[in-house]
């Protein structure tokens, strides 16, 4: 099959989208309806019962991914003239604006629109609480501008009421997929990393909202910075990191046909490192227990991002499809870069770095910049295009020619992005660690290029709608 697929050949399983329909869809659309990667997928979605999975309505999703998706946007044209606070302090108000732009405006949207989309497939229960979900946006997306504004220079009263809405979202957030835990089917090691982040996230929200009230008041005092530091390790190591790392499992494996492969064993084991590690990190930070207990938390995160990712890179090695996947160098990098930035972590720790030297915000680059956004970035091209086949092309695959699933985009578009963003990446990195003039402005560039590649791409993606 060659571009389209014959208005005489067999359509794509479509209907209750479980995991194994979700496969053998996958299959159909990547390589058509005759490859014998399609018949095993095929198969398997005949051999489970159907399970219930998201709702076919995908405006929840889109509208924060488009909230995620216009603020990469905003960031793509402002990255020159802000990459140069990466060399002052991290407490510094024009930084910590920026670094909110990145976690809520780009992570934590898109991370809340993928949930509602994705983890009732993950987790086999239909959308528990949908108005509840819908109502959350409502309340995030002017939380996040009113936040934002008043962490800047803008009124103070508004970061206050900012982080409410923000919070309110997130308690929302919480309530829903808790609903959706507690309704599903079996407790695999997804459904406890997923529980595992939720309940980190509802922590360090609750000391984000505080910090937010007490810029405005005042009452934390001198334990605003170990306030701080809880949050943002609960947040990126306790939240982000569980959640990217319990869903690749199923998403990576789905993708490369290897579920059969997965070593639950290892899996439950990163989490306990991960998760036990941010959440030994967060209280040594925040009740001063020391040095030692501090660099074992961050030894604990270490550990389990190596054996996340020895598990991914053996599933990839053992995947079906030979081919190159667009995904796959995005989560590379990725891997990379959480591996890194833990490393650095540990290691500021064991050799005793203090609160304002630069090598904590190498850290915080890349986990940010690196680990989340990148590793977001390479699920995007996999997952937009997917259900935006499924739900536009799908109902009349059969009936007329309809695309393949890599013709809804540019991979040479998506690729030379990945290049550009893995460049400005690392340069992002060095920018804290020297002097050189050239460095952030290089950067940014590279940053600029490699994010306006993937907004092009979700327009691409995106007019499929219109057509």
């Amino acid at each position: 099959m060659n571009g389209h697929t014959p208005v005489d050949e067999m359509t794509p399983p479509v209907g209750p989208l479980s995991s194994s329909s979700a496969r053998a869809g996958l299959a159909w659309v990547e390589e058509g309806p005759s490859s014998p990667r399609h018949h095993r997928a095929e198969s398997s979605a005949r051999r489970t019962a159907p399970t219930p999975g998201a709702p076919g309505d995908l405006t929840l999703p889109m509208r924060f991914m488009v909230t995620g998706l216009g603020t990469l946007t905003l960031l793509a044209l402002v990255y020159p003239w802000h990459l140069e606070l990466l060399r002052g302090s991290f407490y510094d108000p024009h930084l910590l604006t920026f670094v909110h732009v990145n976690t809520l405006g780009v992570i934590g949207a898109v991370i809340f629109g993928a949930s509602y989309q994705m983890l009732p497939i993950v987790l086999q229960t239909p959308l528990a609480a949908p108005r509840l979900a819908r109502l959350s946006w409502w309340l995030y997306l002017p939380g996040l501008i009113a936040f934002v504004i008043g962490l800047g220079h803008g009124p103070a009263a508004l970061l206050g009421v900012g982080g409410m809405l923000i919070y309110a979202a997130v308690l929302l957030y919480v309530w829903v997929i808790g609903n959706n835990l507690r309704a599903a089917p079996t407790r695999d090691t997804t459904w406890w990393h997923v529980a595992a982040a939720t309940t980190a996230l509802a922590t360090g929200a609750s000391l984000g909202l505080l910090l937010a009230l007490s810029k405005y008041v005042g009452f934390l005092a001198g334990l605003t910075l170990p306030t701080l530091a809880a949050h943002v390790v609960l947040m990126l190591g306790g939240w982000v990191t569980p959640l990217l790392t319990g869903v690749a499992y199923r998403l990576v494996s789905m993708f490369t046909l290897t579920e059969d492969r997965l070593r639950e064993t290892w899996a439950t084991r990163e989490l306990w490192l991960t998760a036990g590690g941010a959440w030994t990190l967060a209280a040594s930070l925040l009740l001063g227990l020391g040095t030692f207990v501090s660099a074992a938390g961050a030894a604990a995160i270490l550990a389990g991002l190596v054996l996340f990712g020895v598990q991914i890179v053996r599933l990839y090695r053992l995947r079906l499809r030979r081919s190159p996947d667009v995904h796959i160098p995005f989560m590379l990098v990725s891997m990379a870069s959480g591996l890194l930035a833990a490393g650095l972590l540990t290691w500021g720790f064991v050799s005793g770095r203090g609160p304002f030297d630069p090598i904590w915000i190498v850290v915080g680059w890349l986990a940010i910049v690196g680990w989340a956004q990148t590793a977001i970035q390479g699920f995007l091209y996999k997952i937009g295009p997917f259900l935006t086949w499924l739900h536009r092309y799908a109902p009349v695959a059969g009936l007329q020619r309809v695309p393949m699933l890599e013709q809804l985009y540019s991979r040479r578009l998506a690729l030379a992005g990945w290049a550009a963003w893995t460049s400005g990446l690392l340069l992002g990195a060095l920018a804290p660690l020297t002097t050189l003039e050239g460095v952030p402005v290089a950067a940014a560039v590279c940053l600029s290029l490699g994010a306006a590649a993937v907004i092009l791409n979700g327009a691409r993606v995106g007019s499929h709608w219109l057509r």
